[in-house]
């Protein structure tokens, strides 16, 4: 055995578990760990199956494996990364893994890595807290980079809707949104019933709930909802409450590079993160204020709502998506009626709107003809 086969690193068995001394072995199909001094058995990892945008950050390296909850490893060495590299070169890990630096650390450097480290395993218990906190820290331009990677990882250029989300938004300059990131909607073709905001001003609108709204209002109100969640950045704490840990790595190293590599690899599940009741309440207060702001029919929320319960079916758990991930409650609901209550007003027809809503359903009507 070389020592370029033998280190020692950090073992987690899921993202929220303490970290465990383990001493790491380069076999020949992958990575061999053992835990001296525990009663722990043996794990082998076949690099085959390492997960793809391994995090890589000067002498740290984070490796991640097997179904969620993910385990993961933690390895500080200046010749770890490279010796996998070498030795399993055809293993996937390797895509979109950050460049080896170089091989010159001061001491002050290495000390910093070691407080990091203490730190970062201190706080595992506490970071879903502190997630709103270290949303704030991630400047609105990485947001918009990171948003802009997600969108791209999530919406096939094959499923968008091009004759409808012109339309679409077309209807959103309209409402005349003071917003501080671009605002952009796509329609995608999915019979879901489904919506959601990425970081950055990103909102996907699938074409089974578009298809279920009857007035623009109703649509004033969606746009509206979601565009809180991208205004405030419910999307991004979501996400910093799910990848907490990376988030954290990432901004030490003020990079968010790893977190990206991270987010990219599991986006397939970012559409399902579900927001707080607090989170809720807060978007569709700001979906009323918008009706308010453009005198537009308060209804439109309200029937809004009532679209949503209407696609569950009665007496089943087939929830439709939007519900599972913005969920209806009856404090919600509640809430709308005292908002609609202690803040009435005047509304009239916005013709404007009307038109282009006219020209969202005339392209739904010429899909329909021609299937």
């Amino acid at each position: 055995m070389t020592p370029e086969s033998h280190f020692t690193g950090q073992y987690f068995a899921t993202p929220d578990a303490p970290a465990q001394d383990v001493q790491v072995t380069l076999q020949p199909n992958g990575l061999a760990l053992t835990f001296p001094g525990s009663a722990q058995h043996p794990i082998f990892w076949l690099a085959s199956d390492i997960h793809p945008h391994a995090y890589r950050k000067g002498d740290l390296t984070i490796f991640t494996y097997g179904p969620e909850p993910l385990q993961r490893l933690e390895v500080i060495s200046p010749t770890f990364a490279d010796a996998a590299r070498k030795k399993y070169p055809s293993a996937v890990f390797h895509q979109n893994a950050l460049s080896a630096a170089q091989p010159k650390r001061s001491a002050l450097y290495l000390l910093v890595l070691l407080v990091v480290g203490g730190l970062l395993a201190a706080y595992f218990l506490v970071l879903p807290a502190l997630s709103g906190v270290l949303v704030q820290l991630l400047p609105p331009s990485a947001e918009v980079a990171l948003g802009q990677k997600l969108y791209e990882q999530m919406v096939p250029a094959s499923k968008i809707d091009s004759a409808r989300s012109l339309p679409a938004n077309q209807f959103l300059r309209a409402l005349a949104i003071e917003a501080d990131y671009p605002l952009q909607v796509t329609v995608v073709k999915d019979e879901k019933v489904n919506a959601f905001a990425l970081p950055g001003g990103h909102m996907v609108i699938y074409t089974g709930l578009l298809d279920s709204l009857q007035t623009p209002e109703e649509f004033a109100a969606l746009l509206g909802h979601e565009f809180a969640h991208a205004q405030n950045r419910h999307s991004l704490k979501s996400l910093a409450r799910n990848f907490s840990t990376y988030l954290l790595v990432s901004l030490v190293f003020s990079d968010v590079t790893g977190l990206a590599a991270v987010l990219l690899e599991n986006a397939d599940k970012l559409e399902s993160l579900s927001y707080s009741r607090a989170l809720e309440e807060e978007a569709d207060t700001q979906a009323y204020i918008l009706l308010k702001e453009k005198a537009l029919n308060p209804q439109g929320l309200q029937r809004l709502f009532e679209r949503l319960q209407k696609a569950q079916p009665t007496g089943t758990d087939l929830t439709p998506p939007l519900l599972q991930t913005h969920p209806l409650t009856a404090e919600r609901l509640q809430h709308l009626q005292e908002l609609r209550r202690k803040h009435p007003y005047p509304f009239r027809k916005n013709p404007g709107l009307q038109k282009v809503w006219g020209q969202l359903q005339h392209q739904n009507s010429d899909v329909n003809t021609h299937q």
